[in-house]
């Protein structure tokens, strides 16, 4: 590699750097961890005795509270400031794993829920810190910087945990797994803890008895987001809110369905998830570029002209080879849209402003999932391809709202 390709590396990437980067070394151990339980949490719960329509309504009490407590950590964001909750908060994560790895019932499971859920408290402070911390002419790069590196590890994780389902059993597995989780998050919380700059400037210190005011202050300020966010946000904050009423239909229920009706093992299983990782990894920096030239809107747009057909694609799957098609456009997609939409909305969002109306849409996406998914496992009681066609109607909603309604501002906030 020649000198000059080196330098030209260095200065593309010369924004990693602070926060940002001690976030993404955080998120390799975080995102390490959903990839290992994504593929096997439904069936693991199903296991434990909960059928579909108990599992959908697990995933609404887990977004009713994580719902709850975004509304006062918006708040504690903007007036408390964002290291002192993410670092308690991501301590508080781990230790609720251990529910999850010595639950006898999906009841014990419920509980690290919950818990799992209110320490997410500090997700407004983790937007807040990472919006404040990518220049605004690199962020679909640094979004997409966010999206791809903390995923190289999870390419192995996939594979690994069908390895230990298929070797040691369902339940016994995914104890094992879960036990990874939780010393993952500790790492992380750990990392943060020592690295972790704020950013806020003058940051006050959390004090719990006003937590029942910074709640009812909350409120109001809700409210104030919606008043003060532009036309074109708000309508981008309407075309979140259905993709999150969408979203629960396909990741509660698609483990499920991959083993009822697409028939495949659990390494197959394991092996196109570990393919939608490696499909991430290599576009997705080649992609968030595409999402800083092309734009936000077209960026978006794009990856749900990918999404709606494979998800129709993904009903008619009748074997590994055709899953794993339908995955990795899957991942194609996803790399467009998950930067595009962070973009968007850093473009849109004034920086003192920004924990506030960041919190706000976050939280009432949360809230839209709450009916979404109990009503997701009704559906695939009812039957299993249901919920995933709702799914795909709302899709099309989206797409149409973004098209007609949502402009990228001529400039963009730092």
């Amino acid at each position: 590699m020649s000198k000059t390709v080196r330098a030209k590396i260095r200065s593309e990437f010369a924004f990693m750097r602070g926060n940002l980067l001690t976030l993404i070394v955080s998120w390799l151990f975080v995102y390490f961890t959903f990839s290992l339980v994504f593929s096997f949490e439904s069936p693991y719960f199903r296991a434990l005795g909960a059928p579909p329509s108990i599992i959908g309504l697990m995933g609404s009490i887990g977004a009713a509270t994580l719902g709850l407590v975004r509304i006062p950590g918006a708040y504690i964001a903007d007036k408390y400031g964002r290291k002192q909750i993410i670092v308690t908060m991501t301590f508080m994560i781990a230790v609720s794993y251990l529910f999850y790895i010595f639950a006898p019932t999906w009841r014990f499971v419920l509980i690290g829920m919950v818990l799992s859920n209110l320490s997410l408290i500090y997700q407004p402070a983790l937007d807040a810190i990472l919006a404040d911390s990518v220049p605004p002419e690199k962020r679909g790069m640094g979004y997409a910087a966010t999206n791809v590196i903390p995923n190289i590890p999870t390419i192995f994780a996939p594979a690994t945990a069908a390895f230990m389902v298929e070797t040691f059993g369902l339940v016994p597995g995914m104890r094992i797994v879960y036990t990874v989780v939780f010393f993952c998050l500790m790492a992380a919380a750990v990392i943060r803890l020592l690295f972790l700059k704020e950013t806020l400037d003058t940051p006050q210190k959390i004090k719990l008895a006003e937590m029942k005011a910074a709640f009812r202050n909350s409120l109001s300020a809700i409210a104030e987001a919606w008043r003060d966010m532009p036309p074109t946000l708000r309508f981008l904050t309407i075309a979140f809110l259905v993709s999150a009423f969408e979203e629960p239909m396909f990741r509660m229920f698609t483990s499920l369905y991959v083993f009822d009706m697409v028939g495949v093992s659990e390494m197959e299983w394991g092996l196109v998830n570990t393919a939608s990782v490696a499909i991430t990894l290599v576009l997705g920096f080649p992609l968030g570029k595409i999402v800083d030239k092309i734009g936000r809107k077209r960026s978006i747009l794009l990856a749900n002209l990918l999404y709606i057909p494979a998800s129709v694609l993904f009903l008619y799957s009748g074997s590994f080879a055709q899953l794993l098609v339908v995955f990795m456009v899957f991942s194609v997609g996803g790399c467009l849209i998950m930067p595009a939409y962070n973009a968007l909305l850093a473009d849109m969002i004034p920086r003192e402003k920004r924990g506030r109306i960041l919190g706000t849409i976050v939280t009432l996406n949360i809230l839209a999932t709450v009916p979404s998914s109990t009503l997701g496992g009704f559906l695939y009681d009812v039957n299993p391809v249901h919920p995933f066609v709702f799914a795909i109607i709302l899709g099309i909603a989206v797409s149409l709202i973004i098209l007609f309604t949502v402009k990228e501002p001529k400039t963009r906030e730092r």
